[in-house]
């Protein structure tokens, strides 16, 4: 081959790549500025609580409306963002979470607080599948790193949402919570303007032949599917239980609010490290369903024993639980997108989508059961369901390989 040929294809996938590298920190910017939003309803949880007067079934409302609108939607969202330019779709989540969240302190009524809620919540949902799509296109053979790190930048824009939003209500007061809806303008306006991607990333046809694969696929596959949706099942609401529930618990064992702001931070920055390493480890060993395991089975010690031990000690469990618990979250992605990498936004929307809606709406119902047999309880019997997931999840590794690439 000439020298100059070889020059210009070397030319060619070096821009390739740094164009890959800048569209992986963009969408890790885009999720962490929309996740930061996603989170503010955990720090105002105590707060929307004093002011309408709610319990813990009205508590768990504003979490289960959380995440039906921005997970159980998703499905739709990643067949949108197959079928036309995901770049709007990257574009939607920080500006209208930004928009609509952000105003949830100066809210009214508690029926407003959850109108306003499901809408900005839907804008976050739209991005979350192009988002973990980038990671699969533009990954390469670091695709388990890759996810891991955007999913990363989510749980980091997660960890500070809270303590944003306590720290303005409760510096400035309410009147001043519109303000943080700034970031997320900032970041829309950067999206639109960076991002470098196909008018449309995929046929037109190709998501509804996803459709068409689910119906007429090998039955394996489709038990794997399975198996890994509950075990983001399981994962999610456990996550989900205690991030609703847990600040109250602290708020009446005397802590005081900005405190649990910083304790949500840490619970789930160590959280998304773990994912990290966890994503790491994914592109290396083969039976990757033993990464979720682990993280599934070395939560449960920490959550048992969270309502065992005085002091400092139930708060270094709280966030032990959510070390092994969120790690678990980039190797599912990865696994979901093997099975179909021709429809990666979608089979990701399944796995962070579908777990996380039903999750969601399952905590209307222990909202309603932690009422009545208190928070401890309702965590046990949830304990016992992660235990059974995690044993079932051992048919995964017996599984043959399929060795038929899904195109």
């Amino acid at each position: 081959m000439h020298p100059e040929t070889i020059k210009v294809e070397n030319k060619a996938e070096l821009n390739k790549k740094k164009n890959g590298r800048s569209q992986i920190a963009l969408a890790m910017g885009g999720h962490a500025v929309s996740d930061l939003y996603a989170s503010f309803i955990i720090g105002l949880i105590p707060i929307l609580a004093i002011k309408f007067n709610l319990s813990l079934f009205l508590v768990g409302l504003l979490t289960s409306i959380t995440g039906i609108a921005n997970s159980l939607t998703q499905p739709v969202f990643g067949f949108l963002s197959d079928k036309y330019n995901m770049k709007y779709f990257l574009i939607i989540g920080p500006l209208f979470s930004a928009i609509f969240i952000s105003l949830l302190p100066v809210m009214p009524k508690y029926y407003l607080v959850l109108i306003f809620l499901f809408i900005g919540n839907l804008s976050i949902s739209a991005m979350h599948p192009p988002t973990a799509a980038i990671g699969g296109k533009f990954g390469g053979r670091l695709r388990g790193l890759s996810n891991s790190l955007i999913s990363f930048s989510g749980t980091f824009g997660y960890a500070f949402g809270s303590i944003f939003i306590i720290a303005i209500v409760e510096k400035l007061g309410s009147t001043y919570a519109p303000l943080t809806m700034i970031p997320g303008i900032i970041m829309a306006i950067i999206l639109f303007k960076y991002l470098n991607l196909p008018l449309r990333v995929k046929s037109s046809r190709d998501s509804i032949k996803f459709l068409k694969k689910i119906k007429v696929t090998n039955k394996l596959k489709i038990l794997k599917l399975f198996l890994i949706v509950t075990a983001s099942y399981a994962r999610d609401l456990i996550w989900i239980s205690l991030v609703t529930f847990m600040p109250l618990y602290f708020t009446t064992s005397g802590i005081k609010l900005l405190n649990i702001g910083y304790i949500l931070i840490i619970y789930s920055l160590v959280g998304g490290f773990g994912g990290i390493l966890a994503g790491y480890l994914s592109d290396r060993i083969k039976h990757k369903i033993v990464i979720v395991q682990a993280g599934l089975l070395f939560s449960v010690p920490f959550a048992f024993f969270m309502f065992k031990t005085p002091g400092i000690m139930p708060v270094v469990f709280y966030i032990l639980t959510g070390l092994f618990t969120i790690s678990t979250l980039p190797t599912c992605i990865r696994l979901s997108q093997d099975i179909f990498p021709s429809n990666m936004s979608l089979a990701s929307s399944l796995v962070m989508g579908l777990s996380v809606g039903t999750a969601s709406i399952t905590i209307i119902f222990l909202g309603k059961a932690a009422d009545n047999i208190g928070i401890e309880k309702m965590v046990n019997y949830l304990i016992v369901f992660v235990i059974a997931v995690t044993l079932i999840l051992t048919v995964y590794s017996f599984l043959p390989e399929d060795k038929k690439a899904d195109r």
